[in-house]
């Protein structure tokens, strides 16, 4: 049987989806789509560096520099934007794949598939986030959608915020359609699955809101 890989079908039809993917000799369609999120995360990384998104450090340094180093940061931090919308996505499809390579019996190319899935989520999220920045100028760290808006009543702490914007119903939905799929390609318990993406995901939560942390 042979598999075509449709993150729509997937995130939105998942049990029939992977089922079919569970039974698949081999699979189409992965690089394609693999490049065609990419080139959307680049498209929106151009749009937010094009707009400023993110860029209030720059405005500190305005009087420092004259228009023409000014614009050339500008640039730098464009260029920054666009490369981390393909290291980004990239280093989430692979490290994610190989984690749960580790824990489950599933070919790889399969789970990369999975991963593929659950970017498009993501990828979702920033695309319907982008409007409420850019027209309303709320930050990325407190999306509508996710626990970071209550960060600054509950503490003082960035990390904490960070941490908190990691959660929010498009993750939620995320790791519902991962434990799906790994339990429609593995005999484990779903308790155990359950168990293991939850403590994947919380693990990258961690290292994203410590990189949060650093770069500011």
């Amino acid at each position: 049987m042979v598999y075509k890989s449709n993150p729509l079908k997937e995130i939105f039809q998942p049990k029939i989806a992977f089922a079919q993917l569970r039974e698949a000799e081999r699979l189409k369609h992965v690089a394609i789509v693999a490049f065609l999120l990419l080139f959307f995360h680049v498209i929106l990384s151009l749009l937010r560096g094009y707009f400023g998104m993110d860029g209030e450090e720059l405005t500190k340094y305005l009087d420092q520099y004259t228009g023409e180093q000014f614009a050339f940061l500008q640039l730098l931090f464009a260029l920054g934007h666009v490369l981390g919308g393909i290291c980004v996505p990239l280093f989430f499809l692979f490290i994610s794949s190989i984690i749960f390579y580790l824990f489950f019996d599933i070919h790889f190319l399969k789970l990369f598939t999975i991963q593929l899935a659950i970017l498009s989520i993501f990828l979702l999220e920033d695309m319907i986030l982008f409007p409420f920045q850019l027209f309303l100028g709320i930050k990325n760290l407190f999306s509508p959608f996710s626990l970071g808006v209550w960060g600054p009543y509950i503490t003082k702490h960035t990390f904490i915020w960070a941490l908190l914007r990691t959660v929010s119903v498009f993750s939620i939905w995320a790791i519902s359609i991962q434990i799906i799929a790994l339990r429609s390609l593995t005999e484990k318990p779903v308790q155990r699955v359950a168990m293991i993406v939850i403590a994947v995901y919380l693990f990258f939560g961690i290292m994203i809101s410590s990189l949060y942390k650093l770069s500011i």
